[in-house]
Formats: C-alpha cells, sequence, structure tokens
C-alpha cells in the first residue's frame, strides 16, 4: 500500500510539471518534452541547472523538472529504482560513479557514441572522465562535473575575532575548534545527513593518512593498512571532532550549513565545491569573505566526484532526442558556462577557466598536480570509489562510529572489513 501511494503521489507530481511546462511554452512552438531527475536543490545549483534548462530549450527540448531535496541523492536515487521497477523511469537522470555502469548493465541507458566521436570525447575529455562514462567500449553518460571535496571553507571575520590562525593540520584543526568552542562560538557547519558526516571523516582520513593509505585501506580494504596505527590516530580525532561538534549540529541540509558560514554563526565548513556555487549564488565574496582552502594533508591531494546526466530508454527518448540533449549538454560553451555557477571544473579538459573564481582556478591545478603525483582520489563517500551497497554501508559505519562514543575503534574496523567491496 505505501508503495503504491509513492507511486501515485509521484505520477501526480509528474502529471502537474507536464501541465505547468505546457503553461509556460510560447503559443505555437513545439518541444520534445523530458523529464529530468536530479537532486540540485540549493540556491547554487539550481542557478547553474537553470542553465541546462534554457540550452535545451533552445534546442528544442523542453524540461519537466523533477528535483529532489537531498544533497547526497540518495532519495532521488531510491525514486529511480521504483521507476524503472515499474517500467516508467525518467528521461534524464543525474548519475554518479560505479552507479552508471551499473544501470547500463541492466539495458536501461542510451549509447552516445555517436556524440562521443561527433565532439572526439577520446580527446576532449578528462581520464577520469572517460573511465566513468563508459560501459563495455560504449559512452552512456554524458559527464558534467568534476567537483573537489576536500575543501576547507572559513569565515575569516570569525577566525580574526579571536586572533584564530588558519591551521594547517589536523591537530591545529582540532585546537581551533576548541578555542572557538570555549568562546561559545559552533567551530564547523554540519547536519546530520549520514553522507555529510562520512565527507568528513574522508576528508580526515585522506588528510592525515594520505592518498597511498586511503587507497589501501578504504578502497581496497587491505586488512594490514585497515589495522594500522594511522587507522586508529584518525579514529581517535574523528573522535575528538565529534565530542566538540555533536553539541551544536542539527538536522540541517549542506546549504543551511552554508549559510550560518556566511552568517557567523559557523567558523568552519568542510565539504565540496558546490559550497563555491551557493557562495557565488549568495554574491559573497569569495575568497576575501570566506576563504578556501584545501583541507590539512601530508601532500596537496584532490578527492573528487563527477556529476553525469545519463539518457534512460523510454518512449520519449528516442535516438534524435538522446542526440540534440547530449550534444547540448556536453558542449564546451555549456559546460563551461554551467560549471563556473556550479562551482565545479568542467569534465572536459579543452575549457579555459579564464573568468572563473580563483577557488576553482586553485582547484583545477591541485588536480593536475594530485594526477601527476597519485594524489587524485575518487570519492567513497560520494558514490565514485566503491559500489553503491558499499558505500552505504562503509557511510552508515562511519556515522555510527560518529555517533556512539561506546563503539570501539576495533568494532568499527572490524565492521568495514566485512562489507563486501563487489559490484
Amino acid at each position: 500500500m505505501k508503495f503504491f501511494f509513492f507511486i501515485s503521489l509521484l505520477v501526480l507530481t509528474v502529471s502537474g510539471a507536464q501541465s505547468q511546462a505546457k503553461a509556460q511554452a510560447s503559443p505555437g512552438t513545439t518541444y520534445q518534452e523530458v523529464e529530468f531527475l536530479h537532486w540540485w536543490t540549493a540556491k547554487g545549483e539550481v542557478a547553474a541547472f537553470n542553465l541546462a534548462t534554457k540550452a535545451l530549450q533552445d534546442a528544442g527540448v523542453s524540461i519537466l523538472d523533477l528535483p529532489v531535496q537531498g544533497g547526497g541523492g540518495d532519495t532521488a536515487m531510491s525514486i529511480l529504482q521504483a521507476r524503472a521497477i515499474a517500467g516508467t523511469p525518467p528521461d534524464i537522470v543525474q548519475l554518479e560513479g560505479p552507479s552508471i555502469k551499473s544501470w547500463a548493465a541492466l539495458g536501461f541507458l542510451h549509447k552516445l557514441d555517436q556524440v562521443a566521436v561527433d565532439q572526439d570525447w577520446h580527446k576532449n575529455l578528462l581520464p577520469i572522465a572517460q573511465d566513468t562514462n563508459q560501459y563495455q567500449g560504449h559512452y552512456v553518460a554524458i559527464p558534467i562535473t568534476v567537483h573537489r571535496l576536500n575543501w576547507m571553507w572559513i569565515n575569516r571575520k570569525v577566525l580574526r575575532q579571536y586572533g584564530l590562525a588558519v591551521p594547517t593540520s589536523w591537530d591545529a584543526l582540532i585546537d581551533v575548534f576548541s578555542r572557538l568552542k570555549q568562546n561559545g562560538v559552533e567551530p564547523l557547519a554540519l547536519g546530520k545527513d549520514q553522507w555529510q558526516v562520512a565527507l568528513l571523516f574522508e576528508n580526515l582520513a585522506f588528510g592525515y593518512g594520505g592518498a597511498d593509505y586511503y587507497r589501501r585501506a578504504f578502497i581496497k580494504m587491505e586488512p594490514q593498512a585497515l589495522n594500522s596505527q594511522t587507522t586508529y590516530d584518525i579514529l581517535e580525532r574523528f573522535r575528538a571532532i565529534s565530542q566538540l561538534v555533536k553539541p551544536g549540529m542539527s538536522h540541517m541540509r549542506w546549504d543551511e550549513g552554508t549559510q550560518l558560514l556566511i552568517e557567523g554563526e559557523r567558523a568552519f565548513q568542510i565539504s565540496g565545491d558546490w559550497v563555491l556555487g551557493d557562495l557565488l549564488a549568495n554574491n559573497i565574496a569569495v575568497p576575501s569573505a570566506i576563504g578556501c582552502y584545501p583541507t590539512p594533508a601530508k601532500q596537496t591531494g584532490f578527492i573528487y566526484n563527477m556529476d553525469s546526466f545519463a539518457l534512460f530508454d523510454s518512449p520519449r527518448t528516442n535516438t534524435d532526442t538522446a542526440q540534440i540533449v547530449s550534444k547540448t549538454l556536453s558542449s564546451p560553451d555549456f559546460q563551461k558556462s554551467f560549471n563556473a555557477l556550479k562551482g565545479a571544473i568542467p569534465a572536459r579538459n579543452d575549457i579555459s577557466l579564464k573568468g572563473y573564481n580563483s577557488c576553482s582556478v586553485n582547484a583545477k591545478a591541485d588536480m593536475e598536480k594530485a594526477s601527476k603525483s597519485g594524489q587524485l582520489i575518487p570519492s567513497i563517500v560520494d558514490s565514485m570509489a566503491v559500489s553503491p551497497i558499499a558505500q552505504r554501508a562503509t557511510s552508515s559505519e562511519i556515522f555510527r562510529f560518529f555517533n556512539d562514543e561506546t563503539m570501539a575503534p576495533e568494532d568499527f574496523i572490524l565492521h568495514l572489513q566485512n562489507i563486501p567491496r563487489g559490484e
């Protein structure tokens, strides 16, 4: 009964969106209508998505917008699964990482090889974008963004007010958090969403242990690395952070946390560069008012995730429509404008960042450096490095350790070792 109610509600929502889109269309205008499922609902995300809507409309494709609130995308993916089971998948879907190959393996996705040839994707896409968006030698999704996840956003005024320097190590960061608490200031903009807490851990583990350790311990789950003293040191610091920030936490979305950062109600936010998109949408001076720094690390590294758009097989996404959509959304002009608003780096390597915010320019330089030094790492907790099942299980254990002070490090390590790593 609950499932039937959920599907019925979804159908009503889609029907309402269709009616609204038709009402807004110019008289006499003929559009190919497609549903677009995504989870971009924050101010900066909406500004960027509106560019996609406009670009597709100019190409003759009308978007029936299906935004689903939830920064991690879990709710959107649950809706996608329900609709796929019911045989009515959306036409275009925002996807990340291994889930692209999973949906392709099930036969849901259009092949985009012709556009890939026309735009020379093998030459013009970043290598990480090429690998993520192919299945069995065929392109099955449109690479859009590369997000840096190991960013530390800082309200400079708050730090100046209390005479605190920008921390360059995790121990220094914990010390600054402690000093802020002593002055009655909540140090970190962090919501109680599982993905937000898990992303904090990912930043700590990567920064403290380094890329090689992180790859061995948390992607490959090698027992020697996972049971090392480094893991115990990381968990000790993670517990110290939890004790400092948990009393001030609430069920806030990440963009609500960014607003508290802007207002000086929080001093730090450790999150991806979607924060930059929201700061720019709110006309905040970045990096002069809100500074952007890589989270403390032994080496300059880069944790990434990527957003892609996939076209699902449906009565409305014929070959011609798929061609128009993929050509429009993968074009250099669109991707340059889109990523500048989103706060991200284009998935293409033939796009100049002239005119971009300096945080983005610095991020791309760090990404290129990290790629050469082996410090370019796909995110585990944000859908890039492991299967969705392993990702959810890992994030769940991180969240549990953060909230349960009775959970011993040995138990955390044991639970992670028992997580299946397959697709």
